[in-house]
């Protein structure tokens, strides 16, 4: 399966795509006690390569918001906070910040952030570095994704509505302290300031450069590698010699001297690579295609460079409310009926389990039992009775559906058109790459869509907010407006008993799946293949490939 996901990444779909999901909360295994493991004393230098199988959309970390983009971001950027390295590891440790305390009522957060920490120009990285994020990503014209996640900032809105040249919950009492002021406490508050939206950047750089060369060719971070160079056919990072972060052993990180990102559409080819022992690994953006995977397991040499990985993702098919004929509630509901979701499952070698609801099993708000009222199950004609219940007569209709162009994503659209194509739909499957995908379905024009979502944070609300109104279309894609749900997800965003939390999602859960705005139809099971000759690789809980933190044996360098 090679997919790319959208973070909280709504991805494109595929198990070879599983690598552009999220990583939640379940557990990994190997097959060896080597691969991806952190065997010996870490060595300094060498080169990786890798292939992807698609390119970013953008550089900007205030735009940056799927997973193919987060791979390169996340190298060149720091957070105020992150998680500690381990797989799915959902502890938060500092980052930028060395340290930082809460309030009793749990609306005032003041970070102390690590003193000598300097962007690759040298400019010193202090409190306004982030505050001027904060503010980018609340610029209404730059349109960030990350927006949403702020609005919970005193004086955020206001700033959002050109009421305010500055957000007055944002201060920095001195060059290496910064102050947050909320207007209700949130639980999830550290895990969303871990999100690449919140990086520190240098204001008098983009400006130099302008928004539009920050976010495709021109970079400016603070992080563990510099951006060498990008085109359309790969991405150079450079370590960043300077960089704040140690291992135990004293070594300034990052260990190695450069990786080399190749995007290569063909899957199969990646595959190749990785058997000759060309590229590093199959990870977070590769994954194995269905058509290697059985290789992979077959043979020992290969079986064992092996990491199973439970994720917190979901793909699903969604249906746009605001376009005939999936305005119609009745319509949605009989897709639900429609889909094989074990014929899709058996395309991917069994890499998934079959989906009944937006959250993952590993999800809290996860409900292991649904009502009876939606408990879908595939069943062509309880879906042919409800077209006709909806005056809706198939064979006069053509449907658009809108997906990634990776070889697996299209056995799965030919799965789905011929199951709509047994209804009496034609179907059109419309596949592009990543970026003129998102270009379409972020703007809430395609009527019909394959991705998927991984969690930018482990916490249900990263799941639930995909269906808030004020989230359509750049997250809200399929345009899904019920102000009774957007009531009890506001509810739940803002409340601490977790009790109360999960009754919420739970009320929440069971409207969404009445209204079918989404066909959830896996929840992803990932196979990561990491050569012996790399260490220090794990997979991150919200995070990209920790390349920071990855040291190969002497030998193997990359040409």
């Amino acid at each position: 399966m090679a997919k790319s996901w959208k973070k909280g990444l709504g991805a494109v779909t595929s198990i070879s795509a599983l690598g552009l999901l999220l990583a939640g909360c379940g557990a990994a295994t190997n097959n060896s006690t080597t691969t991806g493991g952190t065997s010996g004393k870490p060595s300094m230098g060498g080169s990786i390569l890798l292939d992807e199988t698609q390119g970013l959309k953008d550089l900007d970390p205030a735009l940056s918001y799927d997973t193919q983009s987060d791979e390169v971001v996340e190298q060149l950027y720091d957070q105020l906070v992150t998680y500690a390295p381990g797989t799915n590891s959902a502890k938060i440790v500092g980052m930028a910040a060395k340290k930082w305390s809460v309030s009793k009522d749990g609306k005032t957060y003041t970070f102390h952030l690590r003193s000598g920490m300097k962007f690759w120009n040298n400019k010193p990285v202090t409190a306004q570095s982030f505050i001027a994020e904060f503010q980018r990503v609340a610029t209404k014209n730059l349109g960030s994704g990350g927006e949403y996640f702020i609005h919970n900032i005193v004086g955020e809105q206001q700033f959002y509505k050109g009421q305010a040249k500055t957000i007055s919950g944002l201060t920095a009492p001195d060059k290496l302290t910064l102050k947050i002021q909320l207007t209700a406490p949130n639980p999830a508050e550290l895990k969303v300031l871990a999100m690449p939206f919140f990086s520190a950047v240098e204001p008098s750089y983009i400006s130099q450069v302008g928004n539009k060369a920050f976010d495709s060719t021109k970079a400016m971070g603070s992080g563990a590698f510099k951006l060498g160079s990008i085109n359309s056919s790969q991405v150079v990072l450079n370590r960043n010699p300077n960089y704040w972060l140690k291992d135990q052993y004293g070594n300034q990180l990052p260990y190695l001297n450069q990786v080399t990102i190749r995007v290569n559409s063909n899957a199969q080819v990646d595959a190749l690579n990785f058997q000759k022992g060309t590229t590093a690994w199959l990870g977070m953006q590769q994954t194995i295609p269905s058509s290697a995977f059985p290789e992979f397991e077959a043979k020992a040499n290969l079986k064992k460079d092996l990491q199973k990985v439970s994720q917190n993702s979901i793909f699903y098919l969604g249906l746009n409310t605001k376009i005939a004929p999936f305005n119609n509630k009745t319509v949605r509901q009989a897709m639900e009926y429609a889909i094989d979701k074990k014929a899709i499952i058996k395309l991917y070698n069994g890499r998934g389990i079959v989906a009944n609801q937006p959250l993952p099993p590993n999800m809290p708000g996860y409900m292991k039992s649904l009502p009876s009222s939606i408990q879908y199950s595939y069943n062509p004609s309880k879906a042919k009775a409800l077209l006709k219940q909806a005056g809706v007569d198939p064979t006069k209709i053509t449907l658009k559906l809108y997906s990634s162009n990776q070889p697996d994503q299209l056995k799965e659209d030919q799965s789905i058109q011929s199951n709509l194509q047994d209804l009496g739909f034609t179907v059109q499957i419309k596949s592009t790459t990543w970026g003129p995908f998102l270009d379409v379905t972020e703007k809430g024009t395609a009527q019909m869509f394959c991705t998927g979502w991984f969690q930018d944070y482990p916490d249900p609300g990263d799941f639930m907010f995909l269906f808030q109104t004020d989230q359509a279309p750049t997250n809200n894609m399929t345009m899904y407006s019920n102000k009774q749900v957007d009531s009890w997800l506001k509810q739940a965003n803002t409340t601490s008993d977790k009790q109360k939390r999960l009754n919420l999602y739970d009320k929440a859960t069971v409207q969404v799946m009445k209204d079918a705005p989404w066909v959830p139809i896996y929840y992803p099971v990932t196979y990561y293949a990491i050569q012996p000759w790399v260490h220090g690789w794990y997979a991150p809980s919200a995070l990209m490939d920790p390349m920071a933190r990855v040291w190969i044996d002497k030998g193997h360098s990359a040409s």
